[in-house]
């Protein structure tokens, strides 16, 4: 069995791949989007675009001149289909957060590079806003994953050395990186798993029953 070697004291759980399964919802926007620019991706794998800012899909998808449009398109019809409704926690993931928030062994917190609105809507809806001391996500000050735990961490001075990050892609490790935290890498949510492996994550988790022997070991 997996142990830390390192006593932290603050858990900040990614949300998209780590604690719910928003593939179908964020899947069937990305591909409304883009067929409005005449651009069929309906056979795309587009894993890779769940986790990174939509600065950074758009970009890629349609360029930098209709980045802007292709994102406050993406955002009416993420609401306009209800694709918060269409996603579901992972197995074993809503038992993760109670049995860690009941053992006080931590705080506990949501760093995410989703929209706010849609972020927070998500939490409401699967009823876990009770277990996070801390929501921080994407809004017009923060974008990237590194900015998002950065704000998090120093307006509610964390100790970086005592925070470890759960993320399931390598835009979390990268941004763990940047912030010089630890990070703690999952393997059945979008990254793939031999990137997943050759990352410096201090541990890999199979589920999210995983995640918790590690944390509770």
């Amino acid at each position: 069995m997996q142990k830390l070697s390192k006593n932290y004291k603050h858990i900040i759980f990614d949300f998209d791949g780590t604690i719910n399964d928003t593939s179908e919802g964020i899947y069937a926007t990305f591909i409304t989007v883009l067929k409005h620019f005449g651009i069929d991706a309906s056979n795309w794998d587009l894993s890779e675009h769940i986790g990174p800012p939509l600065t950074y899909s758009y970009t890629k998808l349609v360029g930098a001149a209709r980045c802007d449009e292709a994102i406050a398109l993406h955002r009416k019809t993420f609401v306009d289909i209800n694709a918060v409704a269409l996603s579901k926690p992972y197995d074993g993931a809503i038992d993760l957060l109670d049995k860690v928030y009941n053992s006080k062994k931590y705080t506990l917190s949501v760093a995410s590079c989703k929209y706010e609105p849609s972020l927070l809507a998500s939490l409401k809806l699967l009823k876990i806003e009770k277990y996070f001391n801390y929501v921080y996500a994407q809004n017009a000050s923060r974008q990237y994953k590194a900015e998002v735990l950065n704000a998090l961490m120093d307006e509610n001075g964390l100790d970086r050395r005592e925070c470890l990050l759960i993320g399931d892609t390598l835009n979390d490790i990268d941004g763990a990186k940047a912030t010089g935290i630890d990070v703690v890498a999952v393997t059945y949510g979008f990254g793939k798993r031999d990137e997943l492996e050759r990352s410096n994550a201090v541990a890999l988790c199979d589920s999210p029953e995983q995640v918790a022997e590690l944390l509770l070991n």
